[in-house]
């Protein structure tokens, strides 16, 4: 039996129409599911599968189609979004609702690309026009740069213009704002005229109007190409010319926007906060007074012990995203505040840590850094490799190095580090670089070290630059990101894309409660019979006034029908109706009505 078939009937008026028409009421709401739907006993809990549809489902439970209503007066959640979707037509919305491209750059966005602003790719030559900028992901939303195509239409007899694109995968775009003439003179469209089609579709008809019948019409069409990715290169610039300024970003990945990362979410499921700039290269630096005198620099522990008595004079720390810019850390709280830095990052603790350590002496030894060091950064320096390399290295370094009087020689130390999205330091890659800087008769050099995954390459020491021997670490480490970028989230973080999203919203759905079978037949022929019994009533209230747009038809009884479903009594609306239905006991007449909303 159909949902509808016994609603009452109701006199409504239409429009502007003189008379009404007696029609079936549908704002009339029978609650008896509303009694049952929290009482275990009444149903049980159904898993959908992917296409099932609400008659499949009323046919293989109860084996009839026309029960499926059950299905949404149980369950809220479908009551309000709807039936769950096939996954086929799921991924058809989710393309329609995100058509664009998505490019993710580390580079800071804030004070450029701004939108409306053309982009080209400097590697791959590829154009786009900036639609959206989603700053908390690095992100740049972009469409195709539309191009122009021109096109001559002669009007039909009613003065309609048709325009059609052969191309599936084409669509017009802005088209109030084409080019159009006629017979060289200029002519606006207007969207009211606009009969079918027109911008997001591959068809356009146009009404020039009746006095504009077989005139023959210029149009310079604008059309864009519709879901198919613009691909940039990975690691490529992307520029535009903003104020007579040319501004560029590197792009790290581009793809469709509906594929693109939304957010993360930590191992809760919560939405966790990201930097936008990491992966990124950061830089610790540390002024050493070492003095190996009298130390066999060829016994490893000797060595080590050595090195821990060194006394610790300066530390410096890196900005975020800018291995040059120092950071200073009095300002912490400031940049904290104004979400440029996350409390629980590895780095600014161990900054934080070393710093503290200075602020009452002006100095410390190399064994209370070295223990903050492998607090906070215990994944990278637990390799025993790492340290014995460090600590190989600074002792070379004064070996070579111009000493005072007591054999005292200085040392600085720039170790770089790869920070992830979570400010922590990604030490199980063990890409690490470092630069030892010190003076030998009196010129500075500089000498580089890079360790990847154990093994370290090492430069000779030259006197090259500061700038140099820093530029060169950072770029093989950038090169190891770009190569890697997709293996550099965090294990405690999970992408999700704007597919993840439909698809988990939409399998929310699907753990559905259903009336057990002895009841779901009971309690539609109790739904229908309350109906019937009201019907009357309805209609005969109907004819004596005519309900014009006022919303539902109520009527009131003395008495309710009271019905056994499933062995317990339910009344169709009473406040003692689930304390009746759960106890087996029968309701009688509360005075609220006969179960019309």
């Amino acid at each position: 039996m159909a949902y509808f078939t016994n609603f009452p009937l109701a006199n409504y008026t239409f429009g502007t129409e003189a008379s009404s028409t007696l029609y079936q009421n549908l704002a009339v709401y029978v609650d008896l599911v509303d009694q049952v739907k929290d009482d275990i006993s009444f149903y049980e809990y159904y898993d959908l599968k992917d296409g099932d549809r609400p008659d499949q489902i009323s046919q293989k439970l109860y084996g009839r189609t026309d029960l499926h209503w059950t299905f949404y007066l149980l369950n809220d959640k479908i009551k309000l979004r709807g039936w769950p979707r096939s996954y086929t037509d799921l991924l058809a919305q989710v393309k329609k609702d995100y058509p664009n491209t998505i490019i993710t750059t580390r580079t800071d966005l804030g004070t450029k690309f701004k939108v409306g602003s053309e982009i080209e790719g400097k590697t791959s030559g590829q154009k786009a026009k900036i639609l959206r900028r989603l700053l908390d992901n690095g992100q740049l939303v972009v469409g195709r740069v539309p191009i122009e195509r021109t096109v001559t239409v002669t009007t039909n007899a009613y003065g309609h213009a048709e325009l059609e694109l052969s191309n599936p995968g084409e669509r017009y775009t802005d088209v109030t704002n084409w080019i159009v003439t006629l017979g060289g003179d200029a002519v606006a469209l207007s969207s009211a005229n606009i009969l079918e089609g027109g911008s997001n579709y591959p068809n356009l008809k146009y009404n020039f109007g009746l006095t504009k019948a077989f005139q023959t019409y210029v149009f310079k069409a604008k059309i864009i190409q519709y879901q198919n990715a613009i691909t940039f290169t990975p690691g490529e610039l992307i520029s535009t010319t903003e104020g007579d300024v040319e501004v560029s970003a590197v792009v790290d990945t581009s793809s469709l926007e509906y594929l693109a990362t939304h957010h993360y979410e930590d191992a809760s499921g919560n939405y966790a906060d990201v930097n936008p700039n990491a992966p990124f290269v950061q830089r610790t630096s540390y002024t050493f007074k070492l003095n190996y005198t009298g130390v066999d620099l060829g016994d490893p522990t000797a060595v080590y012990n050595a090195t821990l008595a060194a006394v610790v004079s300066d530390i410096e720390i890196s900005a975020a995203g800018d291995y040059n810019k120092e950071l200073n850390l009095r300002n912490v709280a400031t940049d904290v505040a104004l979400g440029n830095y996350r409390l629980d990052g590895q780095i600014l603790r161990l900054g934080a840590g070393i710093q503290a350590l200075l602020a009452d002496t002006g100095s410390t030894t190399a064994a209370l850094v070295f223990a903050v060091w492998a607090s906070e950064i215990a994944a990278a320096t637990s390799d025993a490799t790492f340290t014995a390399h460090i600590f190989g290295e600074l002792a070379t370094a004064w070996a070579l190095a111009d000493k005072d009087g007591s054999g005292n020689a200085t040392v600085k130390f720039h170790s770089f580090f790869l920070i992830d999205n979570l400010l922590n330091v990604i030490g199980d890659t063990e890409q690490f670089g470092q630069t030892f800087e010190y003076t030998i008769s009196g010129a500075t050099v500089y000498k580089n070290t890079y360790g990847n995954s154990g093994t370290f390459t090492t430069t000779s020491p030259a006197p090259s630059s500061r700038a140099d021997a820093w530029l060169d670490i950072a770029t093989q480490l950038e090169t190891y990101i770009q190569q890697n970028l997709s293996d550099l989230t965090p294990a405690t973080l999970t992408q999700v894309n704007y597919l993840d999203r439909y698809v988990k919203s939409n399998d929310e759905l699907k753990n559905i409660k259903v009336l057990r079978p002895n009841v779901a037949k009971q309690l539609d022929a109790a739904y229908q019979s309350t109906l019937l019994e009201q019907r009357t009533a309805l209609e005969l209230a109907a004819t004596e006034q005519t309900q014009a747009g006022q919303g539902a038809v109520v009527v009131s009884n003395s008495v309710e029908p009271v019905t056994t479903v499933a062995g317990q009594t339910v009344t169709s609306s009473s406040a003692g109706a689930v304390a009746a239905a759960t106890t087996g006991g029968s309701s009688g007449s509360s005075g609220s009505g006969g179960g019309y909303y």
